[in-house]
């Protein structure tokens, strides 16, 4: 969610409807789907709030003309399908999005003027003036008025998500452990009992752990919050001692052995912190998806 600026503001919209982290799934199988014909002008409604037919289309048309610039021939079956995977993926943000405006009326969440004026008009400084800017919408087939609409919600998305991860501190208890990934439980257990022998960890960590990212050195993966490892490992990690060499603990990467290094209360890593932040925002979306009367009125 985080804040585009200069041309890749420009193409938001496409970009929004392709790669959006929030994006949601294609509609579960119990959910109504009629015809556009029987739809009328709706895509969907969302708690009774509709989304029109035209801003649908209209979006759904970028993302072709994205897909022809880029070479897809749309009338072949790759085409075909990728079309119509972008159409439900088209619906699905446009859903998110409403969602989050109404999540942010509810929260008190708002963009003045001001503030939307200034954000518009330093992506228009950034794009090269108001003449590049006027000709990167025409372009991509967007008006003003499209795009000004388009920023404000961005910025109402990340004042929501800005509220609903606010609660989430900087700091944590951490774990800095290194562990031992194989593929099967016997070949664990070899293992297992050569460290039981007294063997050096790191040692057979370089010989035996498939855990590429952490296997030169030593199968030491760092310190980490709750919330990142599997939560077989994590649950083992937290409660161990320091110093304490695990059993066998299954995940769904495969099988693992841990040894606990230090326990301490300390600084998130920026990238974990955000990650824990994004995970936050998911499940806060997803519930808000299915605590909603959502009706999907195209195909």
């Amino acid at each position: 969610m985080e804040r585009f600026t200069g041309c890749a503001a420009l193409s938001l919209i496409v970009v929004m409807v392709l790669v959006l982290g929030c994006a949601g799934e294609a509609p579960p199988a119990e959910t109504p789907v009629v015809t556009p014909s029987s739809a009328g002008e709706l895509a969907a409604l969302v708690n009774g709030q509709p989304i029109a037919m035209e801003e649908y289309e209209k979006q759904v048309a970028q993302v072709e003309a994205f897909f022809a610039q880029e070479g897809l021939d749309l009338e072949s079956a790759e085409g075909r399908e990728r079309l119509a995977q972008a159409r439900r993926q088209v619906l699905e943000q446009m859903i998110d999005q409403e969602l989050i405006r109404q999540a942010a009326a509810a929260m008190g969440v708002s963009i003045s003027e001001s503030q939307l004026e200034s954000s518009l008009q330093e992506i228009i400084d950034e794009s090269g003036g108001q003449d590049r800017f006027d000709q990167s919408l025409q372009a991509m087939g967007n008006t003003y008025d499209d795009f000004r609409q388009m920023l404000l919600d961005q910025l109402l998305s990340e004042g929501v998500y800005g509220a609903v991860t606010a609660s989430i501190s900087s700091t944590a208890e951490q774990v800095h452990a290194r562990h031992i990934l194989v593929a099967t439980r016997e070949r664990a257990e070899e293992v297992l009992a050569r460290l039981q022998a007294g063997e050096d960890f790191s040692y057979l960590a370089r010989e035996y752990s498939e855990d590429i990212s952490s296997r030169e050195t030593g199968g030491d993966v760092g310190f980490f919050p709750r919330g990142i490892m599997p939560p077989e490992v994590e649950e083992v990690a937290f409660t161990a001692q320091v110093g304490e060499v695990s059993g066998v603990i299954e995940s769904q990467f495969g099988f693992h052995i841990i040894q606990v290094l230090e326990k301490e209360e300390r600084e998130i890593a920026v990238e974990v912190f955000e990650n824990l932040r994004q995970q936050t925002f998911m499940q806060w979306l997803q519930e808000r998806r299915e605590g909603s009367t959502i009706e999907r009125l195209v195909e």
